[in-house]
């Protein structure tokens, strides 16, 4: 057994994960549901990763090493019109989630984006839009009790 960058990695991963969960022992349910619920899957990764590294297995050793490589098969001028239309829409959500807050903002970018960028059918569109509000109402407003900001438009009139 030798210690490998990746070994000391894990074992770092491992300790502040092993920490998270220490330190979250006194704290009321509510407040230390997401670092726990991020916290023992990381360790228990982290401490496989660790045996199989220590153990000299790994993804190294079983496979040879690829080198990145970016496509050949886009043009330059279409990577960068995606990568900027991919920047569009990510400064398109900030602004409405400013605007509007994450509970309206949600279905809006995601009808816009399936209609707009996806050219989905109008039904897919308002169907997934209502799924997307659903899921967020139900995890984090009713379940998890987080207050979301209402945004700017609606706190202007206040």
């Amino acid at each position: 057994m030798q210690l490998r960058p990746q070994s000391a990695l894990a074992i770092g991963v491992a300790v502040l994960a092993a920490w998270a969960l220490i330190e979250t022992r006194g704290w009321s349910i509510q407040t230390a549901l997401y670092p726990r619920v991020v916290a023992t899957p990381l360790l228990v990764l982290a401490l496989v990763e660790t045996l199989l590294s220590l153990r000299g297995e790994g993804p190294a050793e079983a496979a040879q090493t690829m080198d990145f490589s970016l496509s050949t098969s886009v043009t330059p001028g279409l990577a960068q019109r995606r990568t900027v239309t991919a920047f569009v829409w990510l400064a398109g959500f900030f602004v409405i989630v400013v605007l509007l807050g994450f509970s309206r903002a949600i279905p809006l970018f995601v009808f816009a984006y399936l209609k707009g960028q996806g050219k989905e059918t109008w039904t897919v569109s308002i169907v997934l839009a209502a799924l997307a509000w659903l899921v967020f109402y139900l995890l984090f407003v009713s379940l998890l009790h987080l207050p979301f900001a209402e945004g700017l438009l609606w706190t202007l009139g206040k």
